[in-house]
């Protein structure tokens, strides 16, 4: 048995794993996909398409759902959305606050935010990382120019610039320091984990600036069910479906309950897992020639309706469940 990785272009270090199994004389290839990155995105190069010959004929292809049935806004549009959002809130005297996952979502947020600056397209007011960890991480990030995109290398390299350093950005370490800054009044971008409401720092940050219609929530990555970010996001966009007519909704979090007045903004575009869009070009676009599709990893209405949209483009597809045995032919 062997296993050869191939680049996801999801986070940084990600792969897709090649496993080459030969037994009684014959070779079964089973390649996992993990999560599928995004094509023509900044900062990490796009999913491996190209395989060799010996590792083009595929047995068996275990694939992620997690957007299976969505599609996400166009990649180009996202630096213009986050100027908006920048500008409107700043416009408000608010603060902007993003919860993120310190390890790739952070390292974009910068990035798109380094740019803005360095153009002079938004009001340059402080940005400040609420995590440890995503200090740590950032610093891998910056020590591995080796796996950035061509976009990347033009943009800041070939000028001599860090992409993940500029001068309005600063990262929190200690305890004494964040608590001081989310009691800061004049308006500022804070970037804090955990991405989905569920721990860390952002709770605390939240806490603050929730209540407050001058703030805005910018919410950027995925939020499962039965998260705090998710009810976060699902209350705050019925609210804006709404007019804003009439009360609050409430959210409770931290053993109390505080009225969801700040703006909530979504940016689908900052995912980092393909859409299904993305995910059906990258089975087209690769050399790949596939037996059959195992669809794994998605809540249960995005991996059914993915494998019906991949019945519908002509492959084998299935869904496998907990415990249930499958022979590879």
């Amino acid at each position: 048995m062997t296993c050869t990785f191939y680049e996801a272009g999801h986070i940084l270090g990600s792969a897709m794993c090649m496993i080459k199994v030969r037994e009684n004389g014959h070779l079964f290839r089973i390649i996992y996909t993990g999560d599928i990155g995004r094509f023509d995105r900044p900062i990490i190069r796009d999913p491996n398409t190209l395989f060799p010959e010996e590792d083009r004929d595929i047995d068996l292809m275990i694939m992620e759902s997690t957007y299976g049935t969505r599609h996400h806004g166009p990649i180009d549009d996202l630096k213009e959305r986050v100027k908006q959002v920048i500008i409107e809130t700043v416009n408000r005297g608010g603060s902007i606050v993003i919860p993120a996952f310190a390890f790739g979502r952070t390292q974009e947020l910068v990035y798109v935010l380094h740019e803005l600056y360095d153009d002079n397209e938004v009001p340059k007011i402080p940005v400040y990382v609420d995590s440890p960890l995503a200090m740590k991480l950032t610093k891998v990030f910056g020590e591995h120019p080796e796996v950035y995109d061509r976009q990347t290398h033009e943009t800041f390299l070939a000028n001599a610039k860090n992409p993940f350093s500029f001068s309005h950005l600063e990262f929190v370490q200690s305890v004494e320091a964040s608590m001081a800054l989310m009691q800061k009044e004049d308006s500022h971008i804070v970037i804090a984990s955990s991405g989905m409401c569920e721990a860390g720092r952002i709770l605390h940050h939240l806490r603050y600036k929730v209540h407050n219609p001058k703030n805005t929530i910018l919410i950027v990555g995925y939020m499962a069910e039965n998260t705090l970010g998710r009810r976060i996001r699902d209350l705050g966009w019925e609210y804006e479906k709404s007019g804003r007519v009439g009360p609050p909704p409430m959210l409770k979090f931290l053993n109390k309950s505080y009225p969801l007045c700040a703006r909530v903004v979504r940016l689908r575009g900052f995912s980092a897992h393909a859409d299904q869009t993305e995910m059906l070009r990258f089975l087209k676009m690769s050399n790949l020639n596939i037996s059959q599709i195992a669809v794994v990893h998605g809540e249960d209405h995005e991996s059914t309706g993915f494998t019906e949209k991949l019945r519908e483009e002509g492959y084998d597809a299935f869904i496998p469940h907990m415990g249930e045995p499958f022979q590879i032919r």
